[in-house]
């Protein structure tokens, strides 16, 4: 009302979730401060507008097109901002081109990721430099390098509330929130106490994996063998590394090659791992003859030339196993194995084991290769590498 110009993108995943959000909030503040006869509120377009002209417009990043075609905004309010991805940022931070006025961006959110929240990128570029923390109230800034020695510093606010903050918030709720701890301790330390932490998944695939039991920092010896379980994707392809010794079970590494080909991650394992001795399992598709290796060959065929292995040191099953199988051997696993995988170098395989679930078919939760959930790449491989050498475990 006081701004002499002002255009606000109201901005969600999804437009037709704005309404009952983010357009029905401002609405009730300006009927609570008896303010309608100044604003008009339209439902088609979605938007609101004071009669000197400022406005909220709404839009959804599910809508491209329209987001890039409003002109001059000011400002926008991203609402449950830890729903949008990087790229959803980018594309409307980069419609705010107004030289009217300071440009200024909004965000609202639970700190909640779909996903490792220390690999999420909110977190990573907000909270994870300089020991920042989404519990205590910050201002920072970073300085951007400009053409001609100039020099641009962007300046960020972090406001941490939860409800002992609200002098308004009534004893129920006090009393629902705080019984979040036993009903669920995983949404009372997001809810109540406004902590970072990871979507829950609705029915994991793993259930006896456990992080405090089962990581721990591993080291090669290479004095025994070393197990080569892979899974062939695309993109990309992932290799399982672990020992077993001493009726111990060592997850060595979990590696993940990008953009790259079997061939680049033999080269890979030659150079990290050299002088070992190999015994490799996987993905049974791998013994297809494929356009993805070179001449046609297959990916079992590659790695033995690679890496100089007899036939003896390639032990891969005829067909994959089927997962719901493979579920119960999983799990059997955490139970029955002394086990302990590398914090840091198999974080591809414990996010994987905490995170990966089944849909109701019993089927692993594939589809969306843009959710890391839904993946499952380092999972595949290890499961590979149990159904080679670990069933005899069901029948004790």
């Amino acid at each position: 009302m006081k701004a002499k110009y002002f255009r606000c993108i109201m901005v969600k995943k999804t437009g037709n979730s704005i309404e009952a959000s983010q357009w029905q909030t401002v609405k009730d503040i300006v009927e609570e401060w008896e303010l309608s006869e100044l604003f008009t509120f339209k439902k088609s377009p979605l938007s609101i507008e004071c009669k000197n002209g400022n406005k909220f417009i709404a839009r959804g990043c599910d809508d491209v097109a329209n987001l890039k075609s409003i002109k001059d905004p000011t400002d926008v309010w991203y609402e449950e901002f830890n729903q949008l991805t990087q790229t959803d940022f980018i594309t409307t931070a980069t419609t705010l081109r107004s030289n009217k006025v300071n440009i200024e961006q909004w965000a609202s959110l639970n700190p909640e990721a779909d996903g490792d929240f220390e690999e999420f990128w909110i977190y990573k570029i907000f909270f994870s430099e300089n020991g920042r923390d989404i519990y205590q109230n910050f201002t920072s800034s970073w300085s951007i390098d400009l053409p001609n020695d100039e020099k641009y510093d962007f300046t960020f606010t972090s406001t941490h509330t939860v409800y002992q903050d609200n002098p308004h918030c009534k004893a129920s709720r006090k009393a629902f929130l705080e019984q979040l701890a036993t009903l669920d301790p995983y949404y009372y330390k997001v809810f109540t106490l406004g902590k970072w932490g990871n979507i829950q998944v609705g029915d994991p695939f793993c259930l006896t994996f456990d992080r405090k039991k089962h990581v721990g920092t591993t080291t090669l010896n290479r004095k025994y063998e070393v197990h080569l379980s892979l899974d062939f994707n695309v993109n990309p392809i992932t290799c399982q590394v672990r020992q077993f010794y001493n009726n111990w079970y060592y997850g060595i590494e979990s590696i993940k090659l990008d953009s790259s080909d079997i061939y680049k991650l033999c080269d890979y394992i030659q150079l990290k791992y050299r002088g070992c001795l190999f015994i490799v399992t996987g993905d049974a598709t791998g013994q297809n003859t494929s356009a993805l290796v070179q001449d046609g060959i297959n990916y079992y065929t590659v790695i033995k030339s690679k890496l100089n292995l007899s036939v003896t040191q390639i032990r891969v099953p005829t067909v994959n196993p089927k997962v719901k199988d493979n579920r119960v051997l999983v799990n059997a696993f955490f139970t029955t194995v002394n086990c302990t995988f590398d914090p840091v170098n198999c974080k591809g395989l414990i996010f994987d084991l905490e995170n990966v679930s089944v849909n109701d078919m019993g089927e692993i939760d594939k589809g969306d290769r843009s959710n890391p959930r839904k993946r499952a790449d380092h999972l595949d491989g290890f499961r590979y590498d149990l159904n080679t050498f670990f069933k005899n475990i069901l029948k004790m």
